[in-house]
């Protein structure tokens, strides 16, 4: 039951950050008593997945970074059970090249970290697997991302410097759930696509400098 009042909270705008829903709202949602549901919120927040602020215009209530995750977990599983049908997708194929080493640092990066997991459901792996895009089509994929919005991580301020905006899209690599990351500033050319996961990628699926991979791409 804990799921059916994550994804009833996300549905009346927890995720997105603090919503007012009253125990009645959400026992009306979930079929519940009233009762029943108040326990069930003391619940969710006992064990982090929620966050509650009561105030005298009633109860706030927001996803944590966890409870976040584990919608994002469920949606994942329920992608590969259900399959990908009407879900829009670009499919992206490009080499496997060893970058600058730069992803490793802005990965670790809390203000980064901490935006990934509130938006993506994942803490990504410290490091970005880097993929050249060879062709045209590709490269033009790649720039069709850039306009089409995709989830906003915003850019903040690190000891001193300004970090910039990047921008994510949910994907898939050979099974893996992962997502590809577009910075607004970068030193990579539009053939470089740049994907993160909550796992070493290389290490879980073998991958070499030269292994030509397709990304799905959730749009």
């Amino acid at each position: 039951m804990e799921l059916a009042a994550l994804i009833a909270l996300a549905k009346a705008g927890a995720y997105q950050g603090y919503a007012f829903i009253s125990s009645a709202q959400l026992a009306s949602e979930l079929g519940t008593s009233q009762q029943t549901a108040s326990r069930r919120l003391k619940l969710l927040e006992s064990r982090g997945y929620i966050a509650r602020e009561v105030s005298p215009r009633g109860q706030r209530v927001k996803l944590t970074a966890r409870g976040k995750r584990t919608l994002g977990e469920l949606y994942a599983e329920l992608r590969t059970i259900l399959g990908d049908s009407g879900k829009a997708a670009l499919t992206l194929c490009g080499e496997v090249s060893s970058g600058l080493g730069e992803g490793s640092y802005y990965m670790s990066l809390k203000g980064y970290v901490r935006q990934f997991e509130d938006k993506l459901g994942f803490t990504p792996f410290p490091g970005t697997l880097n993929l050249t895009l060879k062709t045209r089509e590709d490269i033009r994929s790649r720039q069709e991302l850039v306009n089409m919005g995709g989830i906003a991580v915003k850019g903040f301020v690190h000891g001193g410097r300004r970090l910039g905006d990047v921008t994510c899209f949910h994907a898939e690599l050979r099974g893996e759930r992962a997502a590809v990351v577009l910075p607004a500033r970068t030193h990579h050319s539009l053939a470089t696509l740049e994907v993160i996961a909550p796992v070493n990628l290389r290490q879980r699926l073998g991958l070499r400098d030269g292994d030509v991979v397709a990304v799905k791409v959730y749009v």
